[in-house]
């Protein structure tokens, strides 16, 4: 057990795009590469949308919104081919990250991941920033999009790593970088706190809406309390 903003917490659920990692770059190029090969110009209340979905939303939100002549398991493929490669080899942890989750474990903290990345990208990039489980040591689960029926506007995906990882959600925070999630972990009963990220929510009015938020996790590391 350790105490973050005042809170006695057993677990930690991390997101992964825009939260532990430094990705959405991708994503919006991704957004960029694959509207441009339809004849489509990429508008920002299109990203804004499907940042917020999970992978099977997003593919459907955007066949019937430009009425694409491909099925969503066509767009899926080719995005996954388009980030498969970024994933593989160039996605970092922000600053901070590896070493707050490295204490975090040391305390006795139990740690999951809950992301709407699809999950072969997703395990590629914990591995290769030392956060699997040949990496650690430790089983950290990780859950994806495709395990739960609903978004991350309600609290099925937090509710399922808590399971997986056996806390309750008022023992547990969950780590999120979009208003949305903020609003359905907090539904599921979790301590949340937000993280900036410079490509989801610089522009967004989003630290007002979290009882805890972070510039980075660098200052976590100081103020972690036993």
């Amino acid at each position: 057990m350790v105490k973050l903003f005042g809170e006695k917490i057993n677990g930690v659920i991390f997101d992964l795009d825009g939260t532990l990692l430094d990705s959405m770059w991708v994503w919006q190029k991704v957004d960029n590469d694959f509207l441009a090969e339809n004849g489509i110009i990429v508008t920002e209340d299109y990203t804004d949308a499907v940042k917020q979905m999970h992978f099977e939303e997003s593919a459907l939100y955007t066949k019937t919104r430009y009425n694409l002549p491909l099925s969503t398991e066509q767009i899926k493929n080719r995005w996954i081919e388009m980030v498969k490669e970024e994933y593989r080899h160039n996605i970092k942890l922000k600053d901070g990250a590896y070493e707050f989750i490295r204490k975090l474990l040391s305390k006795g903290v139990k740690i999951a991941f809950a992301t709407t990345l699809f999950r072969e990208s997703a395990e590629q990039c914990l591995d290769n920033n030392g956060l699997s489980f040949n990496k650690l040591g430790i089983e950290c689960p990780l859950i994806t999009g495709e395990e739960v029926s609903r978004g991350k506007g309600f609290p099925d995906i937090y509710l399922k790593a808590a399971e997986k990882i056996g806390v309750k959600p008022s023992k547990c925070m969950v780590f999120e970088d979009i208003p949305l999630a903020i609003e359905g972990a907090s539904a599921g009963g979790f301590l949340t706190c937000g993280v900036y990220d410079k490509y989801s929510n610089k522009f967004t009015n989003f630290s007002p809406k979290c009882k805890n938020y972070i510039q980075s996790y660098s200052i976590l590391l100081e103020f972690i309390g036993d």
